[in-house]
């Protein structure tokens, strides 16, 4: 992608006779801010995995995984499904076209002749708060919901012993997942949105302070 934007952005001047030595050291500069970026912009799928994992794992769902070939590897059913649909999300609001733009501005933020300012890593630990309370927002309606009917099973094992709550829970764990899931589709890609919003003002916000 860096070879294909290449001939549209701004050129320094700073010609390959003038690096001398400090050439590998530039290199791995340009590495490290690649890195950075690639990791910012799959932020967003990583909070998307996380919210899909949890819910799997509170409707008993943990066990039934896919394998998934653009991460090399096994995934839940309900991670795919998020990540499905977040996917489509990224690409209807043109989010590969933010990435892009993301990348050619990454140029002129991080010129070629300019070092890093290790301060901008000081606020990682915030970086994955974000991750982890957008996995807690997108889960948190499954979650909530399968709370609940757990404390229903629970009154229904003490009130009539005769049912065998532990089986019987699974079963409506799982429908009521599916129904809260379905109910609040919208809500989600509300959410969604949202996030990849605040994933993209993360990076650009990450590139201007380096």
């Amino acid at each position: 992608v860096a070879m294909v934007l290449f001939p549209v952005i701004p050129k320094t001047g700073l010609t390959v006779e003038g690096l001398g030595q400090d050439i590998i050291w530039l290199a791995a500069k340009e590495v490290l801010a690649g890195v950075c970026l690639g990791f910012l912009t799959r932020l967003f799928f990583f909070a998307v995995s996380a919210g899909g994992n949890l819910i799997a794992t509170s409707a008993g769902l943990a066990n039934a995984q896919i394998f998934n070939p653009a991460m090399a590897a096994t995934v839940t059913t309900v991670e795919s499904f998020y990540v499905a649909i977040a996917t489509l999300l990224f690409l209807a609001m043109n989010g590969h076209h933010i990435f892009l733009t993301g990348l050619a501005q990454s140029f002129e933020s991080i010129p070629l002749n300019a070092g890093i300012d290790i301060a901008v890593f000081k606020d990682s630990g915030l970086i994955l708060q974000s991750v982890v309370e957008a996995a807690i927002k997108i889960s948190a309606p499954v979650m909530v919901a399968i709370f609940f009917m757990n404390v229903a099973m629970g009154i229904i094992g003490r009130v009539v012993p005769q049912i065998n709550v532990l089986v019987t829970s699974q079963a409506v764990n799982f429908m009521a997942a599916m129904v809260v899931m379905i109910i609040a589709l919208p809500a989600m890609v509300m959410e969604f949105d949202h996030q990849m919003v605040s994933f993209a003002e993360l990076m650009f916000k990450f590139m201007r302070a380096m």
